[in-house]
């Protein structure tokens, strides 16, 4: 099997328009160093953003900066290959012509260049291909002959920020940016599997784990490059899948590109808008649009034509327009705050119109009345809820929801009730006229955040959301006819075609709510709901909702998704989610979507610029890009038609508070994300940004950029993802598949042997087999309401059983020093497992590894091993028992000789053993003389004198020996010198003459001796009857005093002759 493993390298470029320093033309390849480069160098590859050289063991990358001026800075970073040998590099696939290099340090000529190369030597069995992608980024393949030596393969990176594993990616600071790197994809026998990075011992290590059912794919985040201050409000999709974002500008210094308006009109802020690429590497249109006062952009929309429609707050009274606007004059108001922008001069609200390029003015109108117009100044939890609001676009006309505080805004209905109140108007295609204009309240502070187009019974209805201080809103029939608390979330249900007010509802708790957007999708909520109808709103609470029981939630938590009958008058189905309190809030809403699946799909953000809330301590999945924070980051949440959690995770970079300002961003119906964020405020660049080359990679302004985000969620299919207990089974046995099944209604499993299983069945799942072999186990899991479906295969190998038999030799010496037994295999073993047991109370067991080997500690025996061989899949087993002795080694030499002093010719006697020891020889006289042999012999020596013999002990059947050398003297006892008494010792513990004695020799011929010893007083201070005494000089356990003592004895020898002697003992303890 091989096993494949590859890294997509993202390196990347930035936004500002710099000149490399070093032109590279295109298509020159994979360029081997033949002497023009340091010996580092296997090679190069020049692309478009970066400059990379292929090094002995890794790769260098040297990438073009920002820079202000003409020529390009250059950022250089270092992946090591961690413990990798030097490589060796290969082109292929040449590439017409040759190069040739001119240098001070080193000339080449005729260099050829190749498509693709490939590296070995690195790690044994293990090569890295490299090659260019179609869009000119480096891809590396590290391939292998087998899954342990890919786990060889590691990283380490030099000149780089600290590294952060996050979801797919690896990311590092750089002071140009932030570095990309592909999650690893792996291949191994059952097909692709997931892989992710692990950090260990300061390298990153590739680790392949089970394929991921449900994974987002990150399309592209990208700053908007400004260098002005630009804020971000909202964003939307195009019918191209290209990202659409809105915010305001500071000044002159915005990136235009194909725009309506080219440069900044003065009067504080300017509409910034941006057009990206699907994959957000190239800036299709940027422009300005306002005029002399300030401007913010509340909520964008396409059109079926895919013209843009852009609905938001002025205070200028001279933005272009065209001739047949409905309102081409600015009706004003009072001062009022407008979310961090103060408009001096009131506000109005305008609607823009630009062709699907950006580049064509299609439409403008104002729209309000003398009071302020399009600010949310009342009702307000987040920070940038003043800029709420929503636009809609449809074939027969533009529809806006928002708030207005104008007591004559051109309205065709209801009369404003005072204060604020919400409207809602309609307006033609062109922008050239109203078709209808409602405003909708109470006496109190009334606010339309939100608001949504839905196919009621064959008729087209408005639905809107918001939140209202005032009572007698509500129906008679309404889920909530009452107001709940001081300020309750409002839903309304309009006419479409009139504007006319049907139903609407309060929903809320004694604390204040808010509820800020819609989701339908009529065959989402037909599949999650039962009601085709139904819609699904999201806001804020700061009181206490009690969730549908059963459901995933987060009880006592500050967000609120909640499902509505078309006619306000049920709730299927309430969920809470944040971080189980409402004494702040955790996240403001910025885009809400129902999929046709009966997903729900939410955005928000919160943190510090958000009055005190955090994002600390929400739900986060397993497959999360990031599922860290530092309390101030965006949030994404889906959850499928059961209401159970498909995706939760954190996005936003350290230390910087990503937020918005206010607005709306959008869902397509895909569960794609369009997000516009006002991130990496202070100047930072630490908003995660992918691809490496999207349009730009830093934030370019001392403050904040407007950045636009689009991820593809891809979370609408079924999956599987199923293992086998054991993939190797006993015919006759149970095979167990276990795992689980992903949004999936019914299974059906095919085991490979014509068995079927099928039905609304989950895993874990069995299967009988009969009969042995190998068979492939198909799974396909299917959700009949979405209609997907989705495939995963494994194998299972079916064995027969066979009695085992423990047929091995036993191989030994039973006179090894080392006491080692081996068990050899016979041609009659039969066993896929064996347990041996050798007797001394350790066991060893091993799948057919042979021989079995064991070494005993000091266990001689007889010692009985049992041997058992198994069929581990059957589950039978033999035994076989075998014992094993080994003979101990030499003892030591132990015996004595005994003289028997009398006589002309004194007899030795001669004792001597040692254990194991098969024969003892006695050597009198060297050992060039005939030895006498026996453990005791008896010989005679001519007289008085010192000899010697050497004792020679043998073990015959072990064939060693070992020899001792003994001293002996012989004495005459009845001559005058044959009994000598010391006259001095010294008992100082010191080793020498610590004693008062006879020789050995002299107390030996002795039969019986009385000894007393006096001090210079008379006093006896010691006496004894043993021929063998040795005094220590100690009187009543007490070492006496240095002097002179005297003795007196008396003595029988051997021999039968008595004898005498006295003198003195000088005792001194200093020698």
């Amino acid at each position: 099997m091989r096993s494949r493993i590859l890294w997509i390298f993202l390196c990347f470029s930035l936004l500002a328009q710099a000149q490399p320093t070093e032109i590279s033309r295109p298509g020159m390849g994979f360029i081997p160093n033949e002497g023009q480069w340091p010996s580092e160098v296997l090679a190069q590859v020049p692309t478009e953003t970066a400059r990379i050289w292929i090094l002995q063991d890794g790769l260098r990358f040297a990438l073009r900066g920002p820079s202000d001026e003409d020529s390009a800075s250059m950022f250089v970073c270092t992946e090591r290959f961690g413990g990798a040998q030097p490589g060796r590099f290969k082109g292929s696939s040449p590439l017409p012509g040759y190069l040739s290099y001119f240098f001070p340090s080193g000339s080449a000529a005729k260099v050829p260049h190749y498509a693709s190369a490939q590296v070995d030597g690195l790690y044994p069995g293990v090569v890295l291909e490299l090659e260019l992608s179609v869009d000119g980024f480096l891809k590396t393949t590290w391939e292998a002959e087998s899954p342990q030596a890919l786990k060889a393969v590691a990283s380490k990176f030099d000149g780089v920020g600290e590294g952060a594993a996050k979801g797919r990616y690896l990311h590092f600071d750089l002071p140009v940016g932030q570095l990309a790197i592909d999650l690893p994809q792996a291949e191994g026998k059952n097909g692709e599997v997931r892989a992710h990075w692990m950090a260990k011992n300061n390298l990153w290590v590739p680790v392949a784990q089970g394929a991921t059912r449900i994974d987002p794919v990150y399309r592209f985040s990208t700053f908007s490059g400004s260098i002005s201050d630009n804020f971000g409000y909202t964003a939307t999709y195009d019918l191209q899948g290209r990202t659409w974002a809105g915010g305001i500008a500071f000044g002159a210094q915005f990136p235009v590109v194909n725009g309506v308006q080219s440069s900044f009109a003065g009067g504080g802020t300017d509409v910034a808008l941006m057009l990206f690429s699907s994959d957000g590497t190239s800036l299709v249109c940027g422009t300005y649009y306002g005029g002399n006062n300030k401007e913010q952009p509340h909520s964008m929309m396409v059109g079926p034509n895919g013209d843009l429609v852009v609905m938001g707050v002025t205070g200028s009274s001279n933005l272009p327009h065209l001739s047949n606007s409905y309102d081409s004059t600015f009706a004003g108001g009072t001062s009022i705050n407008g979310g961090g922008q103060s408009f001096n001069q009131g506000s109005d609200i305008y609607v823009l119109r630009l062709d699907s390029t950006g580049s064509i003015l299609q439409g403008m109108t104002y729209l309000g009345g003398t009071g302020n117009d399009g600010i949310n100044s009342s009702l307000v939890f987040n920070y940038g809820d003043q800029a709420r609001g929503e636009v809609l676009v449809a074939a027969d006309g533009i529809y806006i929801a928002t708030s207005t505080l104008s007591s004559n805004f051109p309205f065709s209905g209801y009369t404003h009730h005072g204060m604020q109140d919400g409207v809602v108007v309609k307006l033609a295609p062109g922008l050239d006229y109203v078709i209808w204009s409602n405003h909708f309240g109470g006496p109190n502070p009334d606010g339309i955040f939100g608001a949504a187009l839905q196919e009621v019974q064959g008729q087209w209805k408005v639905f809107t959301v918001g939140g209202t201080l005032s009572d007698s809103l509500g129906s008679p029939t309404a889920y909530r006819p009452f107001r709940e608390g001081l300020q309750d979330a409002w839903i309304q249900r309009l006419d479409a075609s009139t504007g006319m007010l049907e139903k609407t509802t309060y929903m809320g708790t004694t604390g204040p709510d808010l509820a800020y957007m819609i989701a339908l999708n009529p065959e989402g909520a037909h599949k999650a709901i039962g009601d085709s109808a139904a819609i699904a709103i999201v806001g804020n609470t700061k009181g206490i909702l009690s969730p549908s029981l059963g459901l995933w939630s987060q009880p006592m938590s500050s967000q609120f998704m909640a499902w509505f009958g078309p006619d306000l008058d049920t709730v299927y189905r309430l969920q809470t989610f944040g971080s189980g309190t409402t004494s702040s809030i955790n996240t403001s809403p910025t885009a809400f979507m129902l999929d046709a699946c009966g997903s729900l799909y939410f955005s928000g953000w919160g943190g510090l610029a958000n009055n005190g809330g955090n994002t600390q301590n929400l739900y986060t999945t397993a497959n999360a890009y990031q599922t860290t924070t530092d309390g101030s980051d965006f949030y994404f949440l889906v959850l499928n038609r059961m209401g159970g959690p498909l995706y939760a995770s954190y996005f936003g970079g350290s230390p910087s508070y990503e937020h918005v300002d206010g607005g709306t961003s959008r869902f397509d119906p895909e569960g794609v994300i369009h997000q516009a964020i006002c991130a990496g405020c202070g100047g930072n660049s630490n908003l995660p940004t992918f691809p490496h080359n999207a349009y730009s990679l830093t934030n370019n302004a001392g403050n904040c950029n407007m950045a636009a985000v689009q991820i593809a969620f891809e979370l609408q299919s079924a999956g599987v993802d199923v293992q086998l207990v054991a993939d190797t089974v006993c015919a006759g046995n149970l095979a167990w598949l276990t795992g689980t099944l992903g949004l999936s209604d019914s299974v059906y499993v095919q085991w490979g042997d014509g068995s079927v299983t099928a039905g609304a069945f989950s895993p874990p799942f069995s299967h009988n087999y009969l009969q042995p072999g190998p068979f492939t186990v198909t799974v396909t899991a299917f959700d009949t309401v979405c209609t997907t479906q989705s495939t995963q295969q494994v194998n299972v190998f079916i064995g027969s059983p066979e009695a085992p038999n423990a047929a091995m030799n036993l191989v030994y010496s039973p006179c090894d020093t080392a006491l080692h037994v081996e068990l050899h295999p016979t041609d009659s073993l039969v066993s896929n497992a064996l347990l041996v047991y050798w007797g001394d109370g350790s066991s060893h067991y091993e799948r057919m590894q042979c021989p079995l080997i064991h070494n005993y500690r000091g266990v001689y025996g007889p010692t009985t091993i049992t041997l058992i061989a198994f069929d581990t899949l059957c589950g039978a087993s033999d035994t076989t028992t075998y014992v094993v002795s080994f003979r101990p080694p030499l003892g030591e030499i132990n015996g004595e000789i005994i003289v028997n002093p009398c006589g002309d010719a004194p007899v030795i006697t001669g004792q001597a053993t040692a254990n194991y020891a098969t024969h003892v020889l006695w050597y009198l006289n060297g050992f060039s003389s005939a030895p006498l042999e026996g453990r005791e012999r008896l010989w005679q020596v001519p007289g008085p004198g010192t000899f010697q013999v050497a004792i020679v002990v043998w073990d015959s059947i072990c064939d060693r020996g070992d020899t001792a050398m003994w001293s002996y003297e012989v004495i005459s006892p009845d001559s005058p010198d044959g009994i000598v008494f010391p006259n001095m010792f010294s008992p100082n513990d010191d080793g020498v003459n610590d004693f008062f004695r006879l020789s050995q020799a002299a107390s030996s011929s002795l039969a019986d001796l009385n000894v007393v010893i006096y001090d210079r007083w008379g006093q006896k201070v010691f006496a004894t009857v043993d021929p063998a005494f040795a005094w220590d000089g100690r009187f009543r356990n007490r070492l006496l005093l240095d002097g002179v003592y005297f003795y007196v004895a008396q003595w029988t020898t051997q021999c039968g002759t008595a004898g005498e002697a006295h003198g003195s003992i000088t005792l001194n303890k200093t020698y």
